[in-house]
């Protein structure tokens, strides 16, 4: 089985000018009707709030690539914060509190890893369980409220700049060249999309099935785990709650961006891709001063039309190969 990696130019010309017409056609739409989209400060400030989405979306692209989904990435966003903020505040040093809070959110990964491989449990079920099982510990070390963090150099990984652009921005493009090195050019990404095309043929093929497939939920958790410390250098604290709904909007990113949600296929490109047009639709609506309700309304609706294209754009794709 030959595994297809999406940076193939046809299946570019297919599925990315989509996402891409949506993106530029919202930004467009907001510059023109909120002056204050268009600015230089709040250009910036869609560069910290997508980079959150954008890193835990590489690893839920990796995840659905491989068949298989990451429920638990919200709450290990809010974990990796509130774990960082309480080991700073027991007086670690914020380079250790930050490995200690990745670190936890790449075991969490393992354990949902070893489930999934070992147990032969859906993805789905075991990602559920510990979403909660994340969100619980982060309220018991929080006492179910938000643990501040009072550290100047930490509040540098959002408010820090290199060559003039903020550090998340950085942080977010060295993610992404990982990724695409894993996915494009090393053998781990060759037997993702193998796996994810047909884990029993893989097998035949002697992949190890069970190893790549913990592999995918310790790097998915170890992703979410650095979003949540750039998120929690954002707003100074660590929150249990503060990641809630994230893993939802990242699958949507994934699949507006082309991956197909039956796995066997990914795009990185595309995932981010995806997860900008979120940032951009969740900032334009907030700064046009919308009502909650109908700003969700209108997320949801072009989230639901987004998919839907794509995966009609995706199947075309494929019976035209075929």
């Amino acid at each position: 089985m030959q595994p297809r990696f999406s940076f193939d130019f046809r299946r570019w010309l297919r599925v990315v000018p989509n996402i891409t017409w949506i993106l530029l056609g919202l930004l467009i739409v907001f510059s023109l009707s909120e002056p204050n989209f268009g600015t230089i400060d709040n250009a910036f400030n869609l560069i910290r709030q997508g980079a959150v989405l954008s890193i835990v979306g590489l690893g839920m692209m990796i995840a659905i690539t491989s068949g298989g989904i990451d429920l638990a990435v919200g709450s290990l966003v809010g974990l990796s914060g509130v774990v960082t903020a309480f080991t700073l505040n027991q007086g670690l040093g914020w380079p250790l509190a930050i490995l200690v809070g990745i670190f936890t959110c790449s075991i969490a990964g393992l354990i949902s890893g070893l489930i999934i491989a070992k147990g032969r449990i859906f993805p789905f079920v075991v990602t559920f369980g510990m979403l909660f099982i994340a969100r619980s510990l982060s309220l018991g070390l929080s006492q179910g409220g938000s643990i501040h963090i009072d550290n100047k150099t930490f509040s540098l990984i959002n408010e820090g700049y290199f060559l003039q652009l903020p550090m998340p921005f950085w942080i977010t493009v060295a993610l992404i060249l990982i990724v695409v090195f894993l996915m494009k050019r090393a053998v781990f990404g060759r037997y993702i999309f193998s796996i994810g095309s047909d884990a029993t043929c893989a097998s035949w093929m002697g992949i190890k099935v069970d190893l790549y497939r913990i592999l995918v939920y310790v790097l998915s958790g170890t992703l979410a785990g650095i979003a949540g410390v750039v998120l929690a250098s954002r707003v100074n604290t660590g929150n249990a709650l503060i990641g809630q709904g994230t893993e939802f909007f990242a699958i949507a990113a994934v699949v507006i961006g082309g991956t197909p949600i039956t796995g066997g296929r990914g795009s990185v490109a595309g995932a981010i891709l995806g997860a900008l047009v979120i940032t951009v639709l969740q900032n334009g609506l907030s700064l046009l001063g919308l009502p909650s309700e109908t700003t969700s309304a209108i997320v949801g609706l072009t989230l639901m039309l987004g998919v839907i294209l794509a995966q009609t754009v995706y199947r075309a794709g494929f019976r035209g190969n075929q």
